[in-house]
């Protein structure tokens, strides 16, 4: 291609690019005048909203816990299943690439599905209640899981595969490569993003009521419906307590993993 056919390809793309740009972001731009119409009205909501109930905190106990309960099982689930998948997807750690192609192919497919998606199928399975709910955590934290530490395990550093590479001149096995030679490098990082999928459930757990998963989501979502605007802060106010305290208690953690680990 010549210096001409490439700026030409570049100008191209550009436009390409802005028609693209433009085409995004016109009908958001068109209900701009609709949203400072009705503005007045969403203040108004908010103002009733003040000062919220706090005398519905010691009901809050309950649907606080299930939410956890949902994170929690959620991720360990995601992890279990993904840990063993993510070397079947990698590339340098598959038996062959078949089984990576069809591996990676499933992982997309988990984690294409929104996690309220997956739980709405699985309520109509499972009923209401936080069941539903840990299900569709664990289909669609298993690929996003899956799909990074997949990733890990194919871009780990030179010393790394020297080091299995002389392990394997030694005589060891496959398995005794995975368990002593890359899975102690990467345990760090694995850890490390594990926590922050367990943050991110958190968030997604707080939701999963307005599909009927329970937890704080279903409170809220029922609030909200009664129009008891002093509970629905109530409620907000506990999830944005619990978020902010779990976020800060993983950061920790995984500071110090990866600090551990010498990767900071």
């Amino acid at each position: 291609m010549t210096r001409s056919e490439k700026s030409c390809a570049t100008k191209a793309s550009e436009w390409i690019l802005i028609a693209v740009l433009v085409w995004a972001f016109w009908e958001p731009i068109t209900q701009i005048p609709f949203a400072l119409k009705n503005a007045p009205f969403a203040l108004d909501y908010i103002a009733r909203m003040i000062p919220p109930d706090l005398t519905i905190m010691p009901r809050l106990i309950g649907p606080t816990l299930e939410t956890l309960q949902m994170a929690i099982v959620g991720t360990v689930l995601s992890t279990a299943i993904a840990l063993p998948l993510s070397f079947l997807a990698a590339r340098n750690t598959a038996p062959n690439g078949a089984i990576s192609a069809i591996t990676r192919g499933l992982l997309n497919f988990l984690r294409s599905m929104p996690v309220m998606v997956w739980a709405l199928l699985f309520v109509s399975m499972s009923g209401l209640g936080i069941l539903a709910g840990v299900f569709g955590i664990t289909c669609h934290v298993t690929g996003a899981i899956g799909k990074v530490f997949s990733e890990y395990i194919e871009t780990t550093g030179p010393k790394i595969q020297e080091v299995m590479e002389a392990m394997r001149i030694d005589g060891a096995t496959e398995r005794q490569i995975m368990r002593h030679g890359l899975f102690p490098e990467i345990l760090p990082l694995f850890t490390a993003y594990t926590l922050y999928r367990f943050e991110s459930t958190i968030r997604t757990s707080t939701i999963m009521g307005l599909v009927g998963a329970g937890g704080l989501g279903l409170e809220l979502t029922m609030a909200i419906r009664m129009f008891r605007r002093k509970e629905a802060l109530a409620i907000i106010l506990v999830i944005l307590g619990l978020v902010a305290l779990v976020d800060y208690a993983s950061g920790i953690i995984r500071k110090r993993i990866m600090q551990k680990g010498g990767y900071e």
